[in-house]
């Protein structure tokens, strides 16, 4: 992927100036975990890590290739974004470490999520085909099979 690293960096610094966000965002190989991760914000430093074979793997299973990569990382790039714009993403997470039932929780984690594709949405109206289908696919994993 290396000869790619410049598209990337280039996709990375022009959503950071599009969205006008002020968060460093890291790339890196893989997920540290078994789980299928393809970024992740911290709250708590303030910072975006996008990891590239999940990314990749993620993309083949939604789309049968690798032939919308870029536009992919696009949206998960903006995604990311989403939760590092959220005003209420911190009243959010604690409700949701608080929360003593796990359908609680689930409705808060749903919240936080559809805070960051409605903000990716925006952000990128061009990939609204992509980021529909990727928001829906990523929902799944908050609502369940067929409750879409």
């Amino acid at each position: 992927m290396r000869e790619d690293d410049a598209v990337l960096h280039s996709i990375v610094r022009k959503l950071q100036q599009r969205s006008n966000i002020n968060v460093s965002i890291h790339i890196t190989d893989r997920f540290p975990g078994e789980r299928l991760i393809g970024g992740k914000y911290s709250l708590e430093t303030n910072k975006i890590t996008i990891y590239l074979e999940e990314i990749k793997k993620q993309c083949v299973l939604l789309f049968g290739s690798d032939d919308y990569l870029f536009e992919y990382f696009t949206v998960i790039v903006a995604h990311e974004l989403g939760h590092a714009a959220d005003k209420t993403l911190a009243v959010l997470a604690k409700q949701r470490a608080n929360a003593l039932s796990p359908n609680k929780k689930k409705q808060i984690s749903l919240k936080i999520e559809d805070n960051a594709w409605r903000f990716a949405k925006k952000l990128l109206p061009e990939l609204t085909p992509i980021l529909s289908t990727v928001r829906v696919k990523s929902m799944e994993l908050y609502v369940g099979e067929g409750h879409k």
